[in-house]
């Protein structure tokens, strides 16, 4: 990387997690314990293990003395019913909203069902990609985003089949206490292009923003408002130029000045970052090693093929030399000699230490370290061990180094044999490509989860908590456009 923040120090005067998540400096080692807790499914007082949920985005709050973990998801939760399914077509109503989130006020070991925020005046459908982020401002101001279909492309007998030709915009919504309600704050549209993925970030200069990527001119949105309270505004000129982007985003704040990176990846699939100086977006750098994949696909032996979403993920932290030329971390999927996708080890080769099978759907996240508490560099990756069948491992690990100076990513198990249930959609060109392969299409379980840090163990260890799709209730039926059981679980380690 070359493309490096500010470097300063910066001091706390608040004790929220919130708060201290954008302070301190140095270097974090190796990964300690993990468990997990059920984030939807579980809840006595909701229906939502009726339903299904997939595809997760996480923040933290902070509201009525409490630090509140929030996870967003594309939630099926609808008594209606406005999204009706066959063996091999669905279709969606007027009033349809997949926008649904949980919340947990227990570092992650509890979780309670928050609802779905459905659509306002002018706007048919709320159709999930979740984002989220949490204002520097106000640490209760927590802000969602979500894909959304205008009532003026809206057929009066609803959507049956794909919804992409529909959508054209997105929704914002925003919370007051911390993540436990949401309200519509306000709806983006871009002359009602069609509008893929999300990702948000704040800033700790007050700036929060939201970014899609624009299928109708294949290029990255970015809307930024000025602070918790004001509008959001489309930034013009575009992030990458005249570079044609084929990824969903995503987008991060420098912990140290508030500066804002975007990645994607472009026609080649390599991974592009840029940044915005207050006045301009810098020229597109190459961060990732040639092409990265692009929505491969994962096949199992029992003949289940599971499609995979955006294969990249980078953030932000404590560099580890005073050159800072690791600030910025960056963790992507590449495809191994044997054919294999592997998410490989940081900045070097593939194959995470030569692990067997397919590692898929990468995040990182950074911990810069606090007054004597270590900073970390957490990764975490789903493995599809080739003697599990139909069953994947969430893996967790730190990107750190040797006394020698040697990069080193050890992974360990975070979740075991986490039984998938994708549904039997055909294979399709999903991404817009040609794949000579044939590794394009496969049944959706979930395309992207999230990774956070959550708090503290007893040691005053930094905690992260990763979502992921899980169908352990059982795969009780596949079709075309759905399945059941698929809910979301949450590992939560060191």
């Amino acid at each position: 990387m070359r493309i490096l923040p500010a470097r300063a120090k910066t001091f706390c005067h608040e004790q929220p997690l919130v708060a201290l998540l954008a302070c301190g400096f140095a270097l974090g080692g190796l990964s300690g314990c993990s468990e997990h807790s059920s984030v939807t499914g579980s809840d006595p007082e909701s229906t939502d293990e009726k339903f299904d949920q997939s595809e997760t985005a996480l923040t933290t709050g902070y509201s009525g003395g409490q630090d509140i973990v929030v996870a967003a998801y594309n939630d099926g939760t609808d008594g209606a019913p406005t999204i009706l399914y066959t063996q091999s077509t669905r279709t969606v109503l007027t009033g349809a909203s997949t926008m649904g989130w949980s919340y947990s006020v227990d570092k992650g070991q509890n979780w309670k069902y928050g609802g779905r925020v459905l659509p306002p005046k002018d706007w048919a459908v709320l159709w999930g990609d979740p984002a989220l982020t949490t204002s520097h401002t106000h640490y209760g101001f927590v802000f969602m985003s979500n894909l959304a279909i205008p009532s003026s492309k809206m057929p009066a007998a609803g959507i049956s089949g794909p919804v992409n030709n529909y959508l054209g915009g997105a929704c914002i919504a925003r919370s007051k206490d911390g993540g436990k309600h949401f309200d519509v704050y306000g709806m983006l549209t871009n002359e009602s292009h069609f509008y893929d993925g999300g990702s948000m970030a704040a800033a700790n200069t007050g700036e929060i923003y939201a970014s899609f990527v624009d299928v109708d001119t294949n290029q990255i949105d970015v809307w930024r408002a000025e602070n918790d309270g004001a509008p959001f505004k489309l930034m013009t000129p575009t992030p990458f130029g005249d570079k044609k982007i084929y990824s969903h985003p995503r987008i991060r704040t420098s912990p140290y000045d508030g500066t804002l990176y975007v990645a994607a990846q472009a026609a080649n699939w390599a991974v592009y970052m840029t940044r915005w100086t207050r006045q301009a977006w810098t020229k597109p750098i190459l961060v990732s090693d040639g092409s990265a994949e692009l929505y491969p696909n994962t096949k199992f032996t029992t003949g289940t093929v599971l499609r995979n979403g955006p294969q990249f993920s980078f953030d932000i932290g404590a560099a580890s030399t005073e050159t800072g030329h690791d600030a910025i971390r960056v963790m992507y999927t590449k495809r191994d000699l044997s054919g294999f996708w592997a998410a490989p080890e940081w900045g070097t080769t593939p194959g995470n230490l030569n692990t067997p099978g397919d590692q898929f759907n990468p995040n990182v996240r950074a911990w810069p370290g606090f007054f004597g508490v270590p900073p970390v560099w957490k990764a975490t990756f789903m493995n599809r061990d080739p003697k599990a069948a139909d069953k994947v491992d969430l893996e967790q690990g730190n990107l750190a180094y040797l006394p020698n100076g040697t990069r080193i990513y050890v992974p360990l198990y975070a979740i075991e044999k986490i039984l998938v249930c994708p549904d039997l959609r055909p294979a399709s060109n999903a991404a817009g490509f040609i794949d000579p392969a044939g590794h394009y299409g496969g049944g959706y379980w979930g395309d992207y989860d999230d990774l956070e840090m959550i708090g503290f163990d007893s040691a005053g260890n930094a905690r992260f908590l990763r979502t992921v799709s899980d169908s352990s209730m059982g795969c009780v039926q596949r079709s075309q456009y759905t399945s059941h059981h698929v809910h979301i679980t949450a590992g939560i380690f060191d």
